[in-house]
């Protein structure tokens, strides 16, 4: 897995996958939703949607065509602490896929009639997920986990922030944070890494004086939860806690503990609330994890007269993973299960290229499978159970969507 890059250009990571009939190249820049001050909240994910209408050299719809010549995809998307650009392409397409990722995302022509047009375009996607009782709760959870900090935005800003960019305010973002610094190049598939090195390093050349961006951690007060009275059919509900940053060694001991308790068809949440009471079709326990921060969210939706036991039985089962951990047997379980998904994830150069560019991205490595495999068989019950009774004893945060009295 070479790793390396030109001295004065980005990142670049790769993987051959010898047999690939494919190769997926992406760039990762780091910077996101909550590297925007409050007056172009939504800048990062409204840059997103602009480098793909056309850069100095070729037009949107002739970006689109080669891509669509190839039978392959191009897309982007936008992150609280990144934003990602990728191309996937047939076997034998890496120098075009690379081609159009560099023009893309370092010579946007960025002109004001795309700027307005790509306006009422997000728009209309926040008009979207505020339809979405399941976004919106999520919404609310991270304002109320993060009140008053960036990482409580929500990444496509509101319809004012939207409203009120400008193109010179995009430009200058772009500007600011589209250098070598903050740029990972990853690919995957059939790929000749040193061909890569070779384009991304003449493309972004010379483009430094950027440093990564400066963050503040957000303050350890809580507040105690957010509701919307909504005429659904469902009250959506997600209840949170300040979980770990995405560095801290405790990390994997908390993911498998979650898992166990909300992250598989034998977890005890969907044992507990759907398959012995029917109280939900989804119910799941989450982690995420930020530079400096991190949230575990558990996720239900119920019928509104039925919300008081939804209540009860979550609160239950969160308690009794605090209080007495899990078992010996549940544990094997799910590491068993993050194992093998970490091996089904591997047959696609699409998701290969995704593990590289966000190690590299967020934790300066791209952690080997073997050794990835070896720090989850290291993890003990005793680990598990203490960072569970840690997380989980303070008292949650609740956000709630859905009729008035559910």
């Amino acid at each position: 897995m070479p790793s390396d890059g030109p001295t004065d250009g980005p990142s670049v990571v790769s993987e051959r996958m010898p047999d690939a009939h494919s190769v997926s190249v992406g760039v990762w820049v780091g910077v996101g939703g909550r590297d925007e001050h409050d007056g172009i909240s939504g800048a990062s994910h409204f840059l997103e949607h602009l480098l793909f209408k056309g850069t100095d050299s070729r037009s949107s719809r002739s970006i689109a065509e080669l891509v669509d010549a190839t039978g392959g995809e191009m897309n982007a998307f936008t992150t609280k602490e990144y934003t990602a650009f990728y191309a996937r392409v047939p076997a034998g397409g890496q120098e075009l896929a690379t081609a159009l990722l560099v023009d893309v995302v370092g010579s946007p022509a960025l002109r004001p009639d795309d700027v307005e047009t790509e306006r009422q375009v997000i728009l209309e996607e926040l008009h979207l997920q505020a339809d979405d009782p399941d976004d919106v709760v999520i919404s609310l959870l991270y304002e109320a986990v993060f009140p008053g900090h960036p990482l409580g935005r929500e990444v496509l800003g509101t319809a004012e922030s939207v409203e009120a960019i400008g193109r010179d305010e995009i430009a200058g973002f772009h500007e600011k944070w589209y250098r070598s610094p903050n740029l990972v190049v990853a690919a995957a598939g059939d790929v000749d890494h040193a061909l890569l090195v070779e384009q991304v390093g003449g493309a972004f050349a010379g483009s430094g004086e950027a440093g990564r961006p400066v963050r503040s951690a957000p303050s350890p007060q809580l507040e105690p939860g957010r509701s919307l009275v909504r005429p659904t059919e469902s009250t959506h509900m997600a209840w949170g806690w300040r979980g770990l940053r995405r560095d801290d060694p405790r990390r994997h001991a908390l993911a498998l503990g979650l898992h166990v308790l909300g992250g598989g068809l034998s977890s005890r949440l969907f044992r507990s609330v759907r398959e012995e009471r029917g109280l939900a079709y989804s119910v799941y326990a989450s982690t995420s994890g930020y530079q400096d921060a991190g949230l575990v969210t558990v996720y239900a939706g119920t019928a509104p007269d039925r919300v008081n036991e939804l209540s009860t039985v979550v609160a239950a089962e969160v308690g009794e993973v605090a209080a007495h951990g899990v078992t010996a047997a549940e544990l094997a379980i799910a590491r068993d299960g993050f194992e093998g998904s970490i091996l089904l994830g591997l047959e696609g150069s699409g998701s290969r290229m995704g593990r590289l560019g966000t190690g590299q991205s967020l934790l300066g490595r791209v952690m080997p499978i073997d050794e990835y495999v070896a720090v989850l068989r290291s993890v003990t019950l005793d680990d598990v159970n203490a960072v569970l009774a840690d997380v989980l004893a303070p008292e949650p945060t609740l956000a709630q969507v859905g009729p008035a009295g559910g």
